[in-house]
């Protein structure tokens, strides 16, 4: 086992990250905390088979005990867990916390990326527990981290061009180009060659049947190895390279994911010189907008006007990219990622303030937005009274923070949707047969988004479409193979369609702005949910 993350593993054993801890008595029976079961390495509440648990409550355990090595015994002090029936190999039991690793053989009760439950119980020689109940799935990623407590720096090996391994830090970066190795657990049990037996390292080499991927400051990086790590029990190992070009810095955001699932972010050094990592200058930008969101066939239907803004701030934080609008006719299929139930403060990062954001239509009433605590700084979201949001100017001030800023915004025209889109409606594209959006009203060059979600367990897919507003429609033509029914690329059944009408991405208003390095603009938006509709393919 790699020191670091046996220090880390070790740490975790005895972690202050304990939600309480409670002198043991033998008279009282053990009591789980509510929530208290969690991944053992970003203390999120999603597990799967294989993965490294912790369990924190009170009354678990008459004194502290650690396994004696490998493999891993079922009882320890006494004491036993058993998950939906079946006991569980432990690291380590305590009055106030246990660390166990999930049986592989509960795989077969969570098919595909099902969402199900696993019951926990812990029995103590004062008796069981009452159960707990924990989201499970066939993949829970979560990485390790170097002090255990699931945030900051990544449990992470540099690998030098001369193959030696040392453990990534602020004075030990990775160079661009170079290997690391990344610690986690929960990225799935489809493994070949074998799966190895509960409680047990691996006893060869073993790969992950299927994918999945790391995200280093956003950006996908090659893999070499994914798989359970040598020697470890239920530890994962991803081996991935840094790309070229990549922003540098002493914390460097880094997650993993197993489609649809994706892990807590951590934190890596990156320096092209290797040694202690350098921070480039802090880079900031902002956007403020205003729009207008109509729902039907929801559980609250109406109309919401908001005022939103964020002022983002980092070392070297790279600028919002302007995405690329599609041709008529094209169809663009998406997925979203299941972010974790976790998220972590990072080292440089922040959301800045503009202190009271001021919005006034030209004529009308004044309304403000007043910047609301986050653990990284401040956000802005602002109800503003119903119908502020129309036609018009918009003059948008704020001071009294670091970014001070002040525009005038031109909100464009709404469109008015043609198509029958009532709850229960049924969009059959089975046949091949085209979906066709109809609107009336809008302002050429402004563009018109149109957006079927699916979401079915924990997956969530889209089927995007796109034109100006001056086209007056949008055409979904659906994917047709001889014999094969026709197919929008998203996963059939209930659907909600989400439409948007807003500038061009590469057309939004720049505001006077001080206090940030890069630009501050402003946007609009009318948006209209139609859900509870029928996808037939």
């Amino acid at each position: 086992m790699p020191s670091f993350l046996s220090n880390s593993l070790s740490a975790l054993q005895v972690s202050g990250v304990a939600y309480f801890a409670t002198s043991f008595c033998l008279a009282q029976t053990p009591a789980i905390t509510s929530g208290g079961v969690v991944t053992g390495a970003a203390y999120t509440q999603m597990v799967s088979p294989g993965t490294v648990v912790s369990v924190f409550g009170a009354n678990l355990a008459p004194s502290a005990a650690t396994a004696p090595g490998v493999p891993l015994p079922t009882s320890l002090n006494g004491v036993f867990v058993t998950v939906n029936g079946m006991k569980a190999p432990l690291f380590y039991v305590s009055p106030s916390q246990i660390n166990l690793q999930i049986p592989w053989e509960l795989q077969s009760s969570i098919p595909g990326i099902a969402t199900g439950t696993f019951q926990v119980v812990v029995t103590t020689p004062a008796g069981p527990s009452a159960p707990a109940p924990v989201s499970a799935t066939s993949e829970s990623p979560a990485l390790f981290t170097q002090d255990a407590s699931g945030c900051g720096a990544a449990a992470a090996l540099n690998a030098a061009p001369d193959g030696t391994l040392s453990v990534n830090t602020p004075s030990n970066s990775a160079a661009p180009g170079d290997t690391i190795a990344l610690f986690a657990t929960g990225l799935g049990a489809a493994l070949f060659p074998q799966v190895p037996a509960d409680g047990a390292p691996p006893s060869v080499l073993t790969q992950f049947y299927y994918g999945g991927g790391v995200f280093l400051d956003g950006r996908d990086a090659s893999q070499s190895f994914r798989g359970l790590a040598p020697g470890l029990v239920g530890v994962d190992q991803i081996n991935a390279q840094i790309p070229l070009g990549i922003r540098e810095g002493c914390a460097i955001p880094v997650a993993v994911y197993t489609d649809p699932f994706v892990s807590q972010t951590a934190a890596i050094s990156i320096h092209s010189g290797r040694g202690p990592c350098v921070d480039p200058p802090v880079q900031s930008y902002g956007s403020v907008t205003l729009s207008k969101t109509i729902s039907s066939g929801t559980s609250s239907d109406g109309e919401v006007d908001l005022l939103t803004a964020d002022f983002p701030a980092a070392p070297g934080l790279p600028a919002p990219e302007v995405p690329a609008v599609l041709q008529p006719g094209a169809v663009q299929v998406l997925s979203t990622e299941i972010p974790p139930s976790r998220s972590c403060p990072f080292q440089g990062y922040q959301e800045l303030s503009a202190g009271t954001i001021q919005v006034q239509p030209k004529g009308g009433n004044v309304a403000q937005a007043s910047p609301q605590a986050t653990t990284s700084g401040v956000t802005y979201q602002q109800t503003l009274p119903q119908s502020f949001v129309a036609p018009g100017q918009y003059a948008i001030s704020a001071s009294g923070g670091a970014v001070s800023l002040s525009g005038t915004l031109t909100v464009g025209s709404p469109i008015q949707i043609q198509t029958s889109l009532a709850k229960g409606t049924t969009i059959d594209v089975s046949k091949c047969s085209s979906f066709v959006l109809n609107w009336t009203g809008g302002d050429a060059g402004t563009l018109v988004s149109a957006t079927f979600i699916s979401e079915t367990q924990n997956v969530s897919d889209a089927a995007l479409a796109e034109a100006d507003a001056a086209a007056g429609t949008i055409v979904f033509q659906p994917v047709c193979s001889p014999g094969v029914p026709g197919s929008l690329g998203v996963t059939g059944g209930p659907v909600r369609l989400v439409v948007e009408v807003g500038p061009y991405p590469s057309n939004l208003t720049a505001f006077a702005a001080a206090g940030t390095t890069g630009a501050v603009v402003g946007a609009w938006k009318y948006r209209y949910i139609f859900d509870g509709l029928a996808l037939l393919q």
